[in-house]
């Protein structure tokens, strides 16, 4: 479909490329107000040696018909995986990504400390779609946050399931009249498993809305953290 997108001004790239082809596009929204290089450890340590990851730009009032995909996968041992996803919803568009994430099972352990930033617009609307099924052997400490405009709508569903700890809170942040959240959450956790997962929502303007959904289901002594 990449035909379909350049014609429509669509930029759908590898985020190492998007760098290159695009600087001042991503060096203007790149972990400077949605995620801050200094929110926590974790993402100064994506920010020092982030690679790979996926970049995505609409343009005013497009909307894209098709999902667009991507799928992240660990395929060493004892490896750590610090993937950037950057979507940029101009005024007007719309956008739905899927997002799949996996790692085969190794006996020594592996890290996962991606970076998820969605800026929404004024009156765009991006629906973010994650299935994350890490190996038990997998510590997926995950960034994701929405920055939502004035009468935005950003609609986050994810999927957990593997991996030996998870820590994930997407946050919507709206910061102006009008915006919106949906968030729907849905929680594994088995045998040897703590998934420490949820939602966040800051109101800092009136007239905002969100909700947050959240199911889990915990069996064999899996820990699951609300």
């Amino acid at each position: 479909i990449q035909d379909s997108l350049k014609a429509q001004g669509v930029i759908f790239e590898n985020m190492d490329v998007a760098l290159q082809k695009y600087p001042e596009l991503v060096k203007e929204h790149f972990m400077s107000k949605c995620v801050p290089m200094t929110d926590h450890k974790f993402t100064m340590l994506h920010a020092a040696v982030w690679s790979g990851g996926t970049f995505i730009y609409v343009p005013k009032g497009v909307k894209v018909a098709l999902p667009l995909q991507a799928y992240f996968r660990m395929n060493s041992a004892r490896s750590a995986q610090f993937e950037h996803t950057l979507i940029i919803a101009d005024e007007g568009s719309e956008i739905t990504y899927i997002e799949g994430c996996s790692a085969p099972q190794y006996t020594e352990s592996s890290l996962h400390a991606g970076c998820v930033e969605l800026w929404v617009k004024k009156g765009a609307r991006v629906k973010y779609i994650s299935v994350e099924n890490w190996s038990k052997n997998t510590y997926n400490l995950n960034t994701k946050k929405a920055l939502v405009f004035e009468d935005g709508t950003v609609e986050w569903v994810n999927g957990n399931m593997g991996s030996h700890t998870t820590m994930l809170y997407p946050s919507s942040v709206l910061l102006e009249r009008g915006a919106r959240s949906e968030s729907l959450g849905i929680v594994m956790a088995s045998e040897g498993q703590t998934q420490d997962t949820g939602s966040k929502a800051i109101h800092l303007a009136p007239d905002t809305i969100s909700v947050i959904r959240s199911k889990s289901i915990s069996k064999g002594g899996g820990v699951s953290n609300y």
